[in-house]
């Protein structure tokens, strides 16, 4: 993402996780609304009432990464 945002590489992301840096124009989606169907997933989880301080910090580092 970060090449693509500096203008020196391309990118290919979930419309849902870029969508913020699309609307900001920061990237650009050069061939319109087109998309491709992925079925592959990675899911975080814990076990319920735990808390888990570095799975939470993994998390949010994720998020702001996109």
């Amino acid at each position: 993402m970060i090449a693509a945002m500096n203008h020196i590489g391309v990118a290919m992301g979930r419309k849902r996780l870029v969508q913020k840096r699309l609307d900001s124009g920061e990237l650009i989606a050069p061939f319109g609304d087109m998309r491709l169907k992925c079925h592959q997933h990675y899911y975080v989880t814990t076990l319920p009432g735990r808390q888990w301080p570095k799975i939470e910090a993994f998390i949010r580092w994720l998020q702001e990464q996109v």
